[in-house]
C-alpha cells in the first residue's frame, strides 16, 4: 500500500484487511452439514446371521438392540441371542436361558426375568451417552449408568436364521470430521479469499519493480541440478511414511475425509492435512510411485531457484551469481535435501515454504513483502506441524520487517497490518474450509491420546535417532546435521572477528539456523526424518559460511587460524561420525544398495576415521603451500571450507552411486526399476509385478509304509505352543516328523519314504512346511527318482531355499513353506521323498517337516484383483498402484477386507492394534490371517513381506446403513470423546447432566507415527 494513499482509500483498505481477518476467525465455528451414520443389522429382507461390523472408532453413539418374543423363547434351549463383539471386556452379550435372561455388559452382568405372558416379553436395550437402559414391555427398566456404549467389532447370534427372525441391532455412529460446507460457510470462503487477493493486490500497489532475472551463462548448473533431481525421483529411496500420506490422500479423493486411515481412530489430520489434499487430486490420475513424486521434485526445483536467486542474492550479493558459489549452493542443496525429502512426506512442502520466507524477510523493502511473507506462511502452517519453522526467519529479521512498515499515521499502520493479517489469515481457510472447530479440538485430542505427542525437553530424542545405526541414522542424513552443527560455531567466530556485509549474512544465517533448531522441539514427534523441512535454510547456512570461511583464509592471521583448526577438528569428527552410520534407508528389501547395515567404507577406506579426515587437510594444506606458496595461516585458515568441500562432495557421489548400482545388482524387487518400467509403460504394477503366490495344492501320498529314521519321531517333535498348519494326520500335516525333545542335546536324520510325485505344469512345483532351523548344522534336502518296477531310482536332490522370520521369538517358532519349482525337477523324476538331518545341540537344535504336497504359482497382481478388498500395510501401500480396490473407510464404518499385505517382517500392524486407535481392531479378535507362501520371482530368500487372507467365521459386513445429514454449527455440536478401553470411569454421572464424559487416560507411545 503506498504511503500516500488517500483517507477514504485508506479505510477501503482497512475495511477489507478487516473483513478477511472476521471472515477467516468465523469459518471453524460457521455452520456445516454434518452425516451420520445409521447401521441395521439385519439388512432388510436378509436373516439375523453373524457378521463382521468395524465400527471406528469403537464405540457408537447410540446402539438399540431389540429382542422380541419369539427370540428370547429359542434362547431357551440356544443360549447366545446375540454378542455385540469387542476386543476385550468392552461388549455386549445376551443369553437366554429357562430362568430368563443374563445381559453381560463389561464386568457386569444383570438377571433380567422373561414375563410369563408371551405378549409381553419383548426386550429393548438402549445404549447411549449416559448409560445403558433395558426396556420391558411390560414397562419395567433396569439402568446401568455406569457403562458406556459397547464396542462394535462384529455381531454375532447363535440361533439359527428362522429362529432368530425378528432380531435386530441398529447403531447410530457420527462423528466430528464426516462434514460438507453449507452455503453459509462456502460464502464465508470465497470472501475471505477474495479480501485476501484484494489485500494482497493492495499491498503490491506500492512495490517498486525489480529487474527481472536474465538467462545467463549458469544455466548449466540449474540444469544439473534439475538433472539430478529428476534422476533421484526415479532412483532414490522409499520415505517413512509414503505409503501413509498416499492412502490418507486417496481417502480423502474419494470420501472428502482427510482421515488417518490406519488409526487415531480414522482421526482427521486437521490442522496438518494440506499436503494430502493438494496430494489427493493426483491419486485420481494415477497411483504409480513415480507420479507421486512429481510434487517433491517440483517442490525441489523451487527450492534451489529460491535459495540461488532469493536467499544468497540477498546474503551474497557480488558473488552469489559466480560460478563458485552457485557450484557450492547446488552441492550443499544437494546434500541437505536428496536424504530427506523424495516422496509425499510434507517436509518437501515446508522446506520451500521456509526457505522462501528467509528470502522475503531478507528482501522485505515495504509493505509488499510483508504481504507476500504472510502468504507464504499461510501455506506453509497448515501443512505440518513443523511449519511452524517459518517463525525463524521472522523472529530474526524482526527488526527488518518492523521498518518495512513505512506509514504516516497510525491509521495507515493499523490498515497495513490489517491487510497483512487479512492474507495471513488464508491459514484458517486452509484449515477450516471442510473442517470445524470440534474437528480440531477432537483430532488434537485423540492425537495427543495416543502419541507420540512428547514434550519440547525431550528433543534430545531427535539426535538420539539420527545417530542410531538404522534407516533414521544414515550416513546421508547425519552428514548435513552434523556438518551444520560443527560449522556454527565456527561460522560465527569467523563472522564476529571481521564485521562487514558477508560476515552480517553469516550472523543472520547463524541465527536463524539455531532458532530453527529450537523450533523443532516444539513438534510432538521427534522423528530424525523432520530435519528434510529445513533443507533449504540449512543449504543457505553452509553455502555463505563456507565461501566466507573460503574469503577470511585470504587474510587470515594467527587468531583466525587457531579458530579455524579447531573448526576443521569438528568438522573431522562430524565426518566420521557421519560416515560410521550405514547406508541404511526404509524398506532395504526394494534396493540393493552397499553397506546397508555397515559403516560406509568403500574399496576399504575408513571414512568413519577421523585421522583420515585430518590426513586429507594435511595432504591438502601441503599441496597448496607447494603450489601456490600460501602463507600457513592462510592454508589453515581455509580447512573447514575444504572439509566441508570434500565431504559434501563424497557423500553426495556416494550416495547417487549407490543408488545408480542397487538395480544393477539386483533387479528384481527394485524401486529403480519399478519407475523405469513405468517409464518405459511395460510393467505398471509396481512391485505386484515382481512378487508370485504360491497356494497350496494336493497332498502327496507316500508308496512307503515307514521312514528311515533315528531321532525324529512321527507326528510329533515339534513346539507344543507352535503346532504346525493343520492337525497332525490331517490336510498339509498329513504326514509329519519332527525331531524336537526335552534334550536338546540330541541329534537325529531321517530320509522318508518315497511319495508319488505326479507330472508337474510349468507354473507348479512341491512344497513342504518346516519348524526349526534348516542351517547351521540341520539341514533339509528334497532327492527326487524314477520308479523301475519295485524300485526307485535317485535322480537329483534339492535343497529348498528357507527364509526364517527375523523377528521369531524360539519359543514360538513359525511355520513355513518351501518348496521346489517344477523347472527344478529332473526330467522322468515320478517321485520325491526328504531327506533331513538334525545335527544342532542348542536350544533350537531341532527339525519338523511336514509330508511334500503340490503347490502352483500365480501372479500377485491377478490374485489381489480377484481377491478385494485389499488392506495394504502403511509401509507397503506407495507400491500397488494396481491395487484399487483397498478396505474403504469412510461414515464411521470400515469394510472387512478379504487380503492383507504386510510389510516385511517385523509387521507394522498399528491398523489391527486397538490401543493406538487402529482402524481395523476388529481383525484382531473376530478373524485368522493365513498366510499364502510368496516370493519376490528369482530370490526367493528376501523378505519382501506377506499376503495373508483374512478367514473369518462369520460373514463380511452383512448389514445395511445409510447417511442422514444436518446442519450443525462447527462447535458443541460434534465433538465426541468416545472412551477407549481400560480407560478410568467415574462411580456416577453427574446431577442433572444429560451427557456423560468420560476420562481418557494419556499415555505416550515412542514408535513409528506418521505425519504428525
Amino acid at each position: 500500500m503506498r504511503p500516500h494513499m488517500s483517507r477514504p482509500r485508506t479505510w477501503i483498505a482497512l475495511l477489507v484487511g478487516l473483513a478477511g481477518v472476521a471472515s477467516a476467525l468465523a469459518l471453524p465455528f460457521a455452520p456445516v452439514v454434518a452425516g451420520t451414520t445409521t447401521l441395521t443389522w439385519p439388512a432388510p429382507g436378509r436373516p439375523p446371521v453373524s457378521s463382521t461390523v468395524l465400527t471406528v472408532p469403537y464405540r457408537p453413539q447410540e446402539l438399540t438392540v431389540s429382542l422380541p418374543c419369539p427370540v428370547l423363547r429359542a434362547a431357551a434351549s440356544q443360549p447366545t441371542v446375540v454378542t455385540v463383539l469387542s476386543t476385550g471386556d468392552g461388549g455386549l452379550t445376551v443369553t437366554g436361558g429357562p430362568a430368563g435372561v443374563l445381559l453381560g455388559t463389561g464386568d457386569r452382568t444383570e438377571a433380567l426375568p422373561i414375563p410369563s405372558a408371551p405378549a409381553d416379553c419383548r426386550i429393548s436395550i438402549e445404549a447411549g451417552p449416559s448409560g445403558i437402559s433395558v426396556l420391558q414391555a411390560d414397562g419395567r427398566a433396569t439402568y446401568l449408568a455406569d457403562q458406556p456404549v459397547p464396542e462394535v467389532f462384529g455381531l454375532r447370534t447363535d440361533l439359527d436364521p428362522v429362529r432368530a427372525q425378528g432380531l435386530s441391532v441398529t447403531a447410530l455412529i457420527g462423528g466430528p470430521f464426516g462434514t460438507s460446507p453449507t452455503t453459509v460457510k462456502a460464502v464465508l470462503v470465497a470472501v475471505q479469499l477474495l479480501c485476501a487477493a484484494a489485500a494482497l493486490v493492495l499491498l503490491l500497489r506500492g512495490r517498486v519493480p525489480r529487474p527481472r532475472p536474465r538467462w545467463n551463462r549458469l544455466w548449466w548448473i540449474d540444469a544439473a541440478v534439475i538433472t539430478v533431481l529428476c534422476g533421484w525421483a526415479v532412483i532414490g529411496p522409499l520415505a517413512v511414511d509414503d505409503g501413509w500420506a498416499t492412502t490418507i490422500a486417496r481417502t480423502v479423493a474419494a470420501t472428502g475425509d482427510p482421515g488417518n486411515y490406519y488409526r487415531w481412530w480414522n482421526a482427521a489430520e486437521v490442522p496438518f492435512a494440506f499436503s494430502q489434499e493438494l496430494l489427493a487430486p493426483l491419486t485420481r490420475i494415477s497411483l504409480a510411485p513415480l507420479w507421486l513424486r512429481v510434487p517433491s521434485t517440483l517442490l525441489a526445483v523451487a527450492t534451489w531457484f529460491v535459495l540461488s536467486r532469493g536467499v544468497l542474492g540477498a546474503a551474497l550479493p557480488r558473488h552469489a551469481a559466480t560460478a563458485r558459489v552457485r557450484l557450492l549452493a547446488a552441492l550443499c542443496l544437494l546434500v541437505t535435501w536428496l536424504p530427506f525429502n523424495l516422496g509425499t512426506r510434507p517436509e518437501s512442502f515446508v522446506a520451500l515454504g521456509v526457505t522462501a520466507s528467509l528470502a522475503l524477510a531478507w528482501r522485505t523493502r515495504g509493505p509488499a513483502g510483508l504481504g507476500l511473507l504472510a502468504l507464504v506462511v499461510a501455506l506453509t502452517v497448515p501443512i505440518s506441524p513443523t511449519g511452524l519453522l517459518v517463525a525463524a526467519p521472522i523472529l530474526v529479521f524482526a527488526d527488518r520487517l518492523r521498518a518495512a512498515v513505512r506509514v504516516s499515521s497510525r491509521l495507515q499502520l493499523a490498515t497495513v497490518l490489517a491487510l497483512v493479517c487479512g492474507v495471513g489469515s488464508v491459514a484458517l481457510t486452509v484449515i477450516f474450509a471442510d473442517q470445524t472447530w470440534d474437528a480440531l479440538v477432537t483430532a488434537t485430542r485423540w492425537h495427543n491420546t495416543f502419541g507420540p505427542s512428547l514434550p519440547w525437553y525431550e528433543e534430545p530424542t531427535r539426535y538420539r535417532y539420527l545417530l542410531q545405526g538404522d534407516q533414521q541414522g544414515s550416513m546421508a542424513k547425519r552428514l548435513p546435521i552434523l556438518g551444520t552443527v560443527a560449522l556454527l560455531p565456527v561460522a560465527g567466530v569467523a563472522a564476529l572477528l571481521r564485521r562487514d556485509r558477508a560476515g552480517a549474512a553469516a550472523l543472520r544465517l547463524v541465527a536463524v539456523v539455531v532458532v530453527m533448531l529450537a523450533l523443532f522441539a516444539t513438534g510432538p514427534s521427534k522423528w530424525s526424518y523432520h530435519f528434510g523441512a529445513g533443507a533449504g535454510v540449512f543449504a543457505a547456512f553452509l553455502t555463505v559460511a563456507t565461501a566466507l570461511l573460503a574469503r577470511r583464509a585470504r587474510g587470515a592471521d594467527r587468531l583466525p587460524a587457531a579458530a579455524a583448526v579447531v573448526g576443521s577438528a569438528l568438522l573431522a569428527a562430524a565426518a566420521a561420525l557421519a560416515f560410521s552410520g550405514p547406508d541404511a534407508w526404509w524398506l532395504p528389501v526394494l534396493y540393493d544398495v552397499p553397506w546397508a547395515s555397515s559403516p560406509v567404507r568403500p574399496a576399504g577406506v575408513p571414512l568413519d576415521n577421523p585421522l583420515l579426515w585430518v590426513a586429507v587437510l594435511a595432504a591438502g594444506t601441503v599441496a597448496l603451500f607447494v603450489v601456490a606458496r600460501t602463507r600457513p595461516a592462510h592454508l589453515l585458515a581455509a580447512g573447514p571450507a575444504v572439509l566441508t568441500v570434500v565431504t559434501f562432495g563424497t557423500v553426495v557421489v556416494l550416495l547417487l552411486g549407490s543408488f545408480a548400482a542397487a538395480p544393477l545388482r539386483r533387479s528384481a524387487g527394485s524401486l529403480a526399476m519399478v519407475n523405469l518400467h513405468r517409464l518405459a509403460s511395460t510393467r505398471v504394477c509396481g512391485l505386484a509385478d515382481d512378487i508370485e503366490l504360491m497356494p497350496d495344492g494336493e497332498v502327496l501320498m507316500t508308496t512307503e509304509s515307514a521312514p528311515s529314521s533315528d531321532g525324529f519321531a512321527a507326528g510329533a517333535g515339534y513346539l507344543p505352543g507352535a503346532p504346525p498348519p493343520d492337525r497332525p494326520g490331517t490336510g498339509t500335516s498329513t504326514y509329519l516328523w519332527g525331531s524336537r525333545t526335552p534334550d536338546h542335546g540330541s541329534v537325529g536324520t531321517i530320509t522318508t519314504g518315497w511319495f508319488t510325485l505326479p507330472p508337474l505344469a510349468p507354473n507348479s512345483g512341491m512344497a513342504v512346511s518346516v519348524s526349526g532351523r534348516t542351517s547351521d548344522g540341520n539341514a533339509l534336502t528334497v532327492e527326487f527318482g524314477r520308479s523301475d518296477g519295485g524300485t526307485v531310482a535317485v535322480l537329483d536332490s534339492s535343497t529348498p531355499v528357507d527364509r526364517p522370520a527375523a523377528d521369531e521369538v524360539p519359543t514360538q517358532p513359525l511355520w513355513r513353506s518351501i518348496g521346489v519349482d517344477a523347472d527344478e525337477v529332473p526330467a522322468g523324476a515320478d517321485r520325491v521323498r526328504v531327506r533331513a538331518v538334525d545335527g544342532r545341540t542348542d536350544e533350537q537344535g531341532w527339525l519338523a517337516f511336514t509330508g511334500p504336497r503340490l503347490r502352483s504359482t500365480v501372479p500377485l497382481t491377478a490374485f489381489l484383483a480377484a481377491n478385494g478388498p485389499v488392506l495394504v500395510s502403511w509401509p507397503q501401500s506407495f507400491l500397488f498402484p494396481c491395487v484399487h480396490n483397498i478396505a474403504a473407510v469412510a461414515g464411521g464404518l470400515a469394510q472387512t477386507p478379504r487380503t492383507v499385505i504386510e510389510s516385511p517382517r517385523p509387521w507394522f500392524t498399528e491398523d489391527r492394534d486397538p490401543a493406538l486407535g487402529g482402524t481395523f481392531a476388529g481383525l484382531t479378535g473376530s478373524t485368522v490371517l493365513n498366510e499364502i507362501p510368496s516370493r519376490v520371482v528369482g530370490h526367493p530368500e528376501l523378505d519382501w513381506g506377506t499376503v495373508r487372507v483374512v478367514d473369518t467365521r462369520y460373514e463380511r459386513d452383512s448389514y445395511a446403513h445409510s447417511t442422514t445429514r444436518a446442519t450443525v454449527w462447527g462447535i458443541g455440536a460434534t465433538a465426541r470423546r468416545p472412551r477407549r478401553r481400560g480407560a478410568p470411569r467415574r462411580a456416577e454421572p453427574r446431577p442433572g447432566s444429560r451427557t456423560r464424559r468420560w476420562r481418557i487416560r494419556r499415555w505416550r507411545w515412542r514408535r513409528h507415527a506418521p505425519p504428525w
